[in-house]
């Protein structure tokens, strides 16, 4: 896949997530094989402000390249402004938000919301192109609503004002992240622009990936939500497109290390006090459908050390958990 002047080795790249793409959420994928990353969304308003914290969330290491910095925002001179404030930190790409659901952003015209004004959508990406010196590249939902779908006129209008690449979330932002997600809204966009395009959408597996791969003809599949607790899913969905069968299951040994691999690069960029505060979150989506995870959720809010972490993962894998809270 070639997105404008770079050239993508792979077929699953990590989505941006708020609140969760980190520097060291996305060094994890990026080692596990995302053949791209992106930073969570970045308010275009706070960085034009120098908004401290804003900035903070541009920080990527060397080792995660290539790397995608996200943006959301609803005016195309603020846009501008941006990114050129981003190119600065050479990013490989600038990702545009008009997508997230969420109110607080649509609110303000962002994400989702961009959808239902067309020439703003073709304002912003012109905007972007004019200030970037990296790639733009958009991410869009299929629509407002399931009455107003307009992914193809909206990747028509990103494609004609410079955009390298879209990725499209086969959902409309009424559906936020329920029900099933529309491939055939891929099928279509594929078919409409001439741009590399990226689905998104309830892949979790190797064979998934596959099926949208064949079903749609994208170039590039998007996992987000698969992604928690699980960075293996990027080495474990290669495999099958290489080898066109599963991927062994991991050991509790290579999951315990994968835990606290996570919880070190944790420390290293964090501080370990903090690290710790967050793992107790990480270790509960780590730990999903293993047995005893209810006990191991409730002991790592305990953690304060690495040395603790480590004590209570080999607890585990010596067979010696104890309930101290006697849950059934």
């Amino acid at each position: 896949m070639r997105i404008g002047n770079l050239n993508i080795a792979g077929k699953v790249v990590c989505a941006p997530l708020a609140g969760i793409s980190t520097p060291v959420f996305r060094l994890l994928a990026r080692r596990m094989g995302a053949a791209v990353v992106y930073s969570e969304m970045v308010s275009t308003h706070g960085l034009v402000q120098k908004n401290k914290k804003t900035e903070e969330m541009l920080f990527f290491y060397p080792e995660e390249s290539p790397v995608g910095i996200q943006i959301f925002g609803a005016d195309p001179e603020v846009m501008f402004r941006s990114t050129q404030i981003v190119s600065k930190r050479n990013p490989d790409l600038i990702d545009l938000n008009f997508g997230c659901p969420v109110k607080k952003v649509v609110n303000k015209n962002g994400g989702a919301a961009v959808l239902k004004d067309l020439g703003l959508t073709k304002a912003l990406v012109e905007a972007a192109v004019a200030g970037s010196s990296v790639p733009v590249t958009v991410k869009l939902r299929s629509g407002w609503d399931e009455y107003t779908k307009v992914f193809a006129e909206a990747g028509k209008v990103c494609e004609e004002a410079g955009a390298s690449a879209i990725t499209l979330h086969a959902r409309t932002r009424s559906k936020l992240f329920s029900g099933t997600a529309d491939w055939n809204d891929i099928k279509k966009l594929k078919e409409t622009v001439t741009i590399p395009v990226i689905g998104n959408g309830d892949v979790t597996s190797g064979e998934e990936a596959a099926r949208m791969l064949d079903e749609t003809g994208c170039d590039a599949v998007m996992i987000g939500r698969g992604a928690l607790g699980n960075p293996r899913i990027f080495a474990e969905i290669n495999h099958f497109l290489d080898q066109g069968q599963p991927a062994a299951d991991p050991t509790i040994d290579e999951k315990t290390t994968l835990i606290m691999d996570h919880a070190r690069l944790l420390s290293d960029y964090d501080g370990e006090q903090r690290a710790m505060l967050r793992m107790r979150r990480i270790v509960g989506w780590y730990v999903k459908g293993w047995k005893d995870a209810a006990i191991i959720r409730r002991q790592v809010t305990t953690i304060a050390t690495l040395d603790d972490l480590k004590s209570l993962l080999v607890d585990y894998k010596n067979g010696i958990m104890e309930d101290n809270q006697h849950a059934s």
